[in-house]
């Protein structure tokens, strides 16, 4: 067992450790958990709450099972190994790197990348801050891309997850890769000068979703908790979408 304290960035860390067991040990299987309860102690129940654990399989585990999809190492940057330039920034200059290299540990390119999930969350100068950053990098690097429909601000809807945030983002990009397809980039940008991100990249064979009809988990009380596997090879699932065991 490794334990890792921290912020948001925490999750990133266990992530990449867990990531460097599997590739010393390709047979075996390693869980990686993030949690956290920012604003307790509280009289009202917080969305910002939030347990995620992975169940991450070796590339040699015969698990019998269709992946949910591929995770690449989480990949850091650093703003001040770069020069002050006209017509860009630091920040800018750290963004592009980190996130190139990310692409890269997951084996893909950037042009792969279809989505981003982040934490920049809303509200303050702070949020501003990171959004400004993030989002003129991504404006710049990949292809027609349109910021609005292309990417989901986690901390902008639930608020500061704390250390329960890079997890949290993981699983959600996990889930549109395996469902809709295209690299998903989860980026961390709690951290001013050191910018993160891990892309999540999609299985060969997608689980189809109808985006008109009740997703499994979403409005299932205690079926949110249940484990979310990938489907086993030959297993009929039915019509429950997001279901399996």
């Amino acid at each position: 067992m490794r334990l890792t304290q921290g912020g948001a960035n925490a999750g990133f860390t266990s992530l990449n450790a867990a990531l460097d067991y599997l590739q010393a040990h390709p047979q075996e299987s390693v869980w990686v958990m993030n949690w956290d309860a920012p604003d307790f102690p509280s009289k009202e129940a917080k969305i910002n709450e939030n347990l995620v654990v992975l169940f991450l399989a070796g590339p040699e585990l015969k698990t019998e099972r269709e992946p949910l999809a591929w995770i690449g190492r989480a990949a850091t940057g650093n703003v001040n190994d770069y020069e002050r330039k006209a017509g860009t920034t630091r920040v800018i200059q750290a963004w592009k790197a980190t996130i190139e290299a990310a692409a890269k540990n997951a084996g893909r390119s950037i042009a792969d990348i279809q989505y981003t999930i982040h934490d920049a969350g809303k509200g303050s100068d702070t949020a501003s801050e990171r959004l400004a950053g993030l989002s003129r990098t991504l404006t710049e690097t990949m292809l027609e891309f349109d910021y609005a429909k292309q990417t989901f601000n986690t901390a902008g809807l639930l608020g500061d997850m704390g250390a329960g945030s890079a997890l949290t983002n993981v699983a959600l990009a996990i889930a549109r890769a395996n469902h809709l397809g295209g690299s998903v980039l989860v980026a961390g940008t709690t951290n001013s000068e050191h910018p993160t991100a891990v892309v999540v990249a999609p299985p060969a064979k997608l689980t189809p979703i109808d985006p008109d009809k009740d997703w499994f988990r979403a409005r299932g009380e205690n079926n949110a908790y249940l484990p979310w596997w990938g489907r086993r090879h030959g297993e009929n699932y039915g019509t429950a979408q997001g279901y399996s065991w």
